[in-house]
Parts: C-alpha cells; structure tokens; sequence
C-alpha cells in the first residue's frame, strides 16, 4: 500500500492523464467524421490511456483496502460519517439559529455506497476494452489511408467511437466514487 500523500499525488496524475486522454480521443473522434485521419493522435489516445490505467495500478491496493473495504463496503463506516455528517449540520445551524435539515437515510447511504463500489468494477472492465480499442484504432491508422476503402472507415469510427466512449465512461465513474470516498 501507499502512503496517503504518494496515493493522492497519484490520484491527481492519474486524473490529469485520464483528462488528457478523453481530449485527445474527442479529438481523434470529431477529426475522422471530418474524414482526416491521424495515427499519431490515436497512438497518443493509447499511450494516455495505458498510462491512466497504469497508475490506477499503482493505486488500486491502497483504494482496496482505504476506500473499498474500509468505507464503501463497510455499512458502520458509511453510518458512522452519515450520522457525524448529520451531527454537524445539527451544530451548525443551531449556531445560525435555522432549522436542522432531516437526518440522512442511511439505509439508502449504504446501499448508494456499496453501488459506488460496483460501479468502478465496471468502469475498470469497460477502460480495458477502451484501451483495446484504442490501440487497435492506432494500429489501423497507421497502415490505411481513407483512399483505399470506405468498408474500413466505418470500423475505424466504430473503434475511435468505443475508445472515446469509454474513456468518457471511465471519467465519469472514477469521479462519481471519488465523491463518495476518495484515496
């Protein structure tokens, strides 16, 4: 496991090569509906994503234990902060002299929670087949030249398309279970 400054120092890195590779494959998706075609920006789409996948690597033990199984999976962790959480805006609007918001359902807290870690199992089986796709997108790119057939275009938008996609799905994902419990 990491020490939780190199887990977030990764986490950032990871995020920024995340970001990167869902412009760059946005880019690579608008350009060939445009009909131009560019090997060297659907390598870089693989290189970033292989690169994001690697550091989620390098991470995923820490997430395991840290924010799966301490949190996400753990119905007393999730009650605990639902019912601190709760505690606090009792506090602060006694302070401010407002009615306290309802308590939170933590039945529903725990439930979302665990979902949360179901989710990113999903999200890390769908950027595989992203990255498949994305290096099987460069590796066409590289040997076909739009000249030679329309049959191929389809397959190589369907495949920047998939990559595209996915790491969008990805992105989105990886936030959403950050906004539960991150590293």
């Amino acid at each position: 496991m990491l020490a939780d400054s190199a887990a977030r120092w990764l986490l950032v890195l990871h995020t920024g090569l995340a970001a990167a590779a869902i412009g760059t494959a946005t880019h690579v998706v608008l350009w060939l509906r445009k009909g131009r075609v560019s090997a060297r920006s659907a390598w870089l789409v693989a290189l970033l994503l292989a690169g994001s996948m690697l550091v989620g690597l390098f991470m995923y033990p820490t997430y395991k234990v840290e924010v799966r199984a301490a949190y996400l999976e753990n119905p007393g962790a999730v009650t605990a902060a639902a019912v601190a959480h709760d505690r606090e805006l009792e506090r602060v609007a006694a302070r401010e002299h407002r009615q306290p918001p309802e308590p939170a359902d933590t039945m529903a807290l725990v439930h979302h929670a665990a979902q949360a870690a179901r989710w990113f199992d999903v999200k890390e089986h769908w950027a595989a087949l992203g990255l498949l796709a994305a290096i099987a997108l460069a590796g066409i790119l590289s040997l076909w030249t739009p000249a030679e057939g329309a049959a191929v275009r389809s397959v190589v938008l369907g495949l920047a398309a998939i990559s595209c996609g996915t790491a969008w799905l990805a992105a989105i994902i990886g936030i959403m279970t950050a906004a539960w419990r991150a590293i």
